[in-house]
């Protein structure tokens, strides 16, 4: 199957490929009903029809609106199916990734019409209906005997698919059947390495904060939100297209984002405000727009200066206060540097004492340190090979620092899995295949002495690794692993707070999670309040989980029981909602593409 193909499809071949292909047995007494590729069930129910033409508009956030609401009803939803297959982009990760949740939703009352479009259709129609199977997964089994029909079918492309939703219906009937039988821990609590107590802060300098682990020290934050929400401060628009979330430091608040330029062509801008007058202070063009999203670093801010990394690999150093050039690289065209699929660069830079550490994702340049006064280079770190699994390249995560039997390390995820890199002099250490997937490995690691938590979705699931060194060598050892159907992350990231982390489970789903960080149980885990995938922050006692269509909700940090404090949907701009939140001085910062909100969260505890 093109690979090209797959992967503007939201999903790879080869992510399947590598996981076990057991014969699970065939559908009993299942058939295809023969429908038209276009044809809808007619239905007498208004709301289902109104969604039904959501799906037919032009507008994707409409789209993804109809298709949360069809989910939600489940198989009642199944007159709908034809239109929801229509509705694919092939393009649009986050409006396909919406419908195939829906199709999933609807489960086993769709299977004739998709399976028959599969078999039957023709061009993208069949593209379309073999992208909803390999959504459902184990949903489709009572499928398999017809899906397995078309691995005969004389196009390739056709071909490849099939085998992929194959593959990943019989990986995720295995990972249901290993979730059900618990395995002995390795460690225990009592034998975790000790918490590092959080210092004070008083800025938020770059992604996930300070320590880059989504915790905010501050105290004294409303402890419920009243119906509707905290107060509103302000609005500012006209940040330009981007997922990038803010930085703040110095009464400076820096983000990047897609806008037009001077010659009226789109481009990307390194933007920074006076935060007391939300004016702008200045904007520096650091390279070419990003049609799908505009980008996603958020910048670090280091003193007097500030570094940020556009998505076609521009990496700038720029003075904080005025904004003009200090030094420039490119992470192609200096370190050959290249990124797993076609999201383009997405890391935040790491400062760490006088380097700054980055991700090109090369062979002989995976990780670099580049002085960060002068851009020269440090050291550059060659990658063995780390295992089938994934794909070579940067992944989208971004690097963390762990210090593990006196020796300082950069751990990071790339395309083709979690590697820890000597912070002195750039050695390779150790690596870690497992789960790594060939479609975005995404979420930051968790560090807690030398226990290295790693997540990433598609399919891939969780892990809880211990770096061991012995002599000159280390090792990363498996504590636990999670499959993905037990707990995997898609891009909103989790927090460690004390012994257990938090975060949205799920392929486009923020269902929230509670896992004991030593064992790998799943102390609870509820319903998501949302559709959609969650970022999610940690500050005073609670969990700030935001869904990607909007909603906020905030979670008591209690391992004991899942307790929501208070939900709210602020306004919103178009695509998705995947800026991470961002607390300072009291006040939650909430980015949505365009448009920028500030609310108001001091008050007396409840």
């Amino acid at each position: 199957m093109n690979k090209n193909i797959v992967l503007r499809l939201g999903f790879g071949l080869g992510v399947m490929a590598r996981c076990l292909t057991g014969q699970l047995g065939c559908a009993v007494g299942w058939a295809a009903d023969s429908v038209s590729d276009n044809s809808t069930a007619p239905t007498a129910d208004p709301k289902l029809e109104a969604l039904i033409r959501d799906l037919r508009g032009d507008s994707m956030s409409a789209r993804v609106r109809a298709a949360d609401a069809l989910a939600q009803l489940g198989p009642a939803a199944k007159a709908a199916v034809p239109d929801l297959l229509n509705a694919f982009t092939l393009d649009l990760n986050w409006v396909d990734v919406a419908l195939m949740e829906a199709v999933r939703a609807i489960g086993p009352a769709g299977l004739p019409h998709i399976v028959d479009r599969f078999q039957h259709g023709e061009g993208p129609n069949r593209i379309r209906a073999g992208k909803a199977l390999w959504g459902m997964g184990a949903t489709a089994k009572d499928a398999r005997s017809e899906i397995e029909k078309i691995l005969q079918d004389r196009d390739e492309n056709v071909r490849g698919l099939a085998e992929a939703v194959l593959k990943k219906m019989d990986t995720e009937v295995r990972d249901m059947a290993a979730a059900a039988q618990p395995t002995r821990p390795k460690i225990t609590i009592e034998s975790l390495p000790p918490v590092i107590a959080a210092t004070g802060q008083r800025d938020w300098p770059g992604f996930h904060g300070p320590n880059r682990d989504a915790i905010c020290t501050e105290t004294g934050l409303l402890q419920s939100w009243p119906p509707g929400g905290p107060k509103r401060l302000w609005k500012l628009e006209g940040l330009g297209r981007g997922y990038s979330t803010v930085s703040i430091a110095s009464d400076r608040l820096v983000t990047m984002g897609d806008r037009r330029a001077e010659d009226q062509k789109e481009a990307q801008f390194v933007i920074s405000y006076d935060l007391r007058t939300r004016k702008e202070l200045w904007a520096v063009r650091i390279g070419p727009a990003h049609p799908d999203g505009g980008p996603r670093c958020a910048p670090t801010v280091d003193r007097d200066r500030l570094y940020a990394l556009g998505t076609d690999g521009d990496l700038v150093c720029l003075d904080a206060a005025t904004g003009a050039l200090r030094w420039r690289r490119n992470l192609p065209k200096d370190f050959g540097g290249q990124v797993m699929t076609l999201w383009k660069f997405c890391e935040s830079p790491l400062v760490d004492g006088e380097k700054l550490i980055c991700t090109p994702g090369a062979k002989d340049a995976g990780l670099v340190a580049l002085n960060k006064q002068t851009g020269e280079l440090i050291w550059k770190c060659a990658l063995p090979d780390l295992g089938p699994k994934g794909k070579d390249g940067a992944g989208y995560s971004s690097v963390v620092v762990a210090e593990v039997e006196g020796v300082r390390q950069y751990v990071q995820i790339l395309g083709r899995g979690a590697v820890g890199v000597a912070a002195e002099s750039g050695k390779f250490l150790w690596g870690y295949n497992r789960i790594a997937n060939e479609i975005a490995n995404v979420p930051t690691p968790i560090v807690r002495g030398n226990l290295v938590f790693v997540t990433t979705s598609y399919n891939s699931g969780s892990a809880l690794l211990r770096i061991q060194r012995d002599g000159a060598q280390w090792k990363a050892e498996e504590v636990y692993f999670l499959s993905p159907s037990q707990f995997e992350n898609h891009h909103g990231g989790v927090v460690l707070v004390g012994d257990h982390l938090y975060g949205g489970k799920g392929l486009n789903r923020g269902e929230p999670t509670c896992i004991q960080f030593a064992t790998g149980q799943i102390v609870w885990k509820a319903k998501a309040p949302s559709s959609g995938s969650a970022a999610v922050l940690y500050a005073d006692g609670h969990l700030i989980f935001r869904y990607d269509r909007g909603p906020l909700v905030l979670v008591e940090a209690n391992p004991r029981e899942f307790r929501i404090k208070g939900t709210f949907t602020p306004p919103t701009d178009a695509g998705p909602a995947w800026p991470h939140p961002v607390i300072h001085q009291k006040k939650l910062y909430l980015r949505h593409s365009n448009l920028l909100l500030c609310y108001d969260l001091a008050g007396n505890k409840n």
